[in-house]
């Protein structure tokens, strides 16, 4: 008997080094550096890491409707495929509990607000601003990429809004703006108390 739970731990820790998954605990953990590619591969929220907890999170829901946590680490990444996993975060069956580790920057602070509950550590920092763009081509190509850069920056403006509101009724859109014009690092503390996020975890 002993050895069969041993096994099971085993197989459980070895799915958890592959895919970051803990599917007993029902636990994704989403790491990633500022380098251009670490040695998993992730850099950042790109194509490979948003597939892998797009399956994962899909997964979890589809085997029961339970709570999910997804331990968060990462400076942000990429805007379309960061707004894959929150599309794919609201549309689950499951509420998602996000736990922001070291840092949540950039696209990672706008999917902490998919998330039915926004928990942080300490020591957690969280930064948001405008984010960068680096398009290049014909005059006409440019100007459909600036469109679209405007067009992003609103609805990531509208995202914040919508969350922050609901702790924060001081809150405004230009403030919102105001903040996203630089990189605005803060403290977990302060994440809370503008309305980022819910709680920071003792």
């Amino acid at each position: 008997m002993a050895e069969t739970k041993l096994s099971n731990q085993q197989k459980d820790l070895e799915l958890f080094h592959e895919h970051n998954c803990l599917i007993n605990d029902r636990l994704i953990y989403f790491g990633s550096t500022d380098y251009e590619e670490d040695d998993t591969g992730e850099s950042g929220v790109d194509f490979k890491s948003a597939a892998k907890v797009i399956k994962n999170l899909v997964y979890l829901d589809l085997k029961k409707k339970s709570n999910i946590k997804l331990y968060f680490n990462s400076p942000g990444g990429d805007w379309h495929h960061g707004m894959a996993i929150y599309d794919c975060i609201l549309g689950l069956r499951s509420e998602v509990k996000f736990v922001g580790f070291g840092y949540v920057r950039s696209m990672g602070s706008i999917i902490m607000q998919a998330c039915n509950q926004r928990l942080l550590t300490p020591n957690c920092r969280v930064m948001i601003h405008d984010g960068t763009s680096g398009h290049y081509g014909t005059p006409k190509t440019t100007e459909a990429w600036a469109e679209e850069s405007k067009a992003s920056r609103k609805r990531m403006y509208e995202i914040y809004y919508s969350n922050m509101l609901c702790k924060n009724s001081k809150i405004t859109l230009k403030k919102i703006e105001d903040m996203c014009n630089y990189d605005c690092i803060m403290s977990a503390e302060k994440a809370v108390e503008i309305g980022l996020a819910d709680k920071v975890l003792k």
